[in-house]
């Protein structure tokens, strides 16, 4: 083959070989970008599968708060019978605005008030004491606060009993009685004498019954009314302790005192009191140690005027 044509041939296969390889480069480059990523398009897939587990996996619910408990403003009100002032008048305002109480407003805490207390109380299902605690009356302040179920009746208040007035002293009896031995006041009243006496310290006047004692007086009161007198010269309650006492025998004070705790036996059963109490004179003596008693020696000689 003739030089030139040999030196075409070559030159035609090396230029196909090279379009070849330059074909056989790019198919290459474009496989390789189709299984590469960049970084932006891997961050986007990784938040997009990150919000696809979130939404698949299941929420942890948040703890529900506990409620604020509201404070009893009321907690230290107390409001009861017997009570006085604008305590009372704020509570009757408000029993009357809600139907419970029809009366006048008196500020006074008496019966009317108790009962329309009580009615409240009954409404709301609360204890029944006619007493105004915090539990009441955070009810009963309260905005929606339970109105009267029906139109109460005016009621009639109780009268406030008016005290007695006291007994003036027996301008007859003396001050102080006169000292008598035990030997002579043993006779003046022997056992069955019914006798009057006054306390030296209050002035209240009975009337006892001897019914025993050798070495001092054993009596009891003679009827309810004089066990009341008793009772009351004592401040209201038995007491062991010896009080200075006069003693009217044969139209004459004498200077005595008074056991005042009833004890032993007794023959009065209608005067309320159970047992009999002890009348000691000057030098007189006890039944059971049989000793002159010093404190009802001291009293006695108080009952004289010594």
């Amino acid at each position: 083959m003739p030089r030139a044509k040999r030196h075409s041939s070559f030159a035609f296969y090396r230029g196909a070989a090279l379009l070849f390889c330059v074909g056989l480069a790019f198919v290459l480059l474009l496989q390789g970008n189709a299984g590469y990523a960049s970084p932006t398009q891997e961050a986007e897939q990784s938040a997009s599968s990150q919000t696809s587990a979130s939404l698949s996996a299941t929420p942890t619910p948040l703890p529900t708060p506990s409620p604020t408990p509201v404070p009893n403003l009321y907690g230290d009100l107390l409001l009861k019978p017997g009570d006085e002032g604008d305590g009372v008048i704020s509570l009757q305002l408000r029993l009357q605005d809600l139907g419970y109480y029809n009366y006048k407003i008196t500020g006074s805490f008496g019966s009317v008030t108790k009962q329309a207390v009580m009615d409240f109380q009954e409404d709301n299902k609360l204890a029944q004491d006619g007493i105004v605690g915090g539990q009441t009356a955070s009810l009963l302040y309260a905005n929606g606060a339970t109105r009267s179920l029906y139109n109460r009746r005016i009621p009639t208040p109780t009268p406030t009993p008016k005290p007695k007035p006291t007994a003036k002293p027996d301008s007859s009896i003396p001050k102080y009685g006169k000292l008598i031995e035990w030997s002579e006041a043993n006779k003046l009243a022997p056992r069955g004498t019914t006798f009057q006496v006054k306390d030296f310290k209050t002035g209240r006047t009975y009337y006892v019954y001897r019914m025993g004692g050798s070495k001092h007086m054993d009596v009891e009161p003679k009827t309810k009314e004089d066990t009341a007198q008793m009772k009351a010269s004592m401040g209201g309650s038995w007491t062991w302790v010896r009080r200075p006492l006069l003693v009217k025998l044969k139209g004459t004070w004498y200077a005595a005192s008074l056991y005042g705790e009833p004890h032993g036996q007794q023959t009065i059963y209608d005067n309320n009191m159970d047992g009999q109490v002890c009348i000691h004179f000057l030098n007189s003596r006890t039944h059971g140690s049989n000793i002159k008693d010093p404190d009802h020696q001291r009293c006695v000689r108080q009952a004289a005027g010594q």
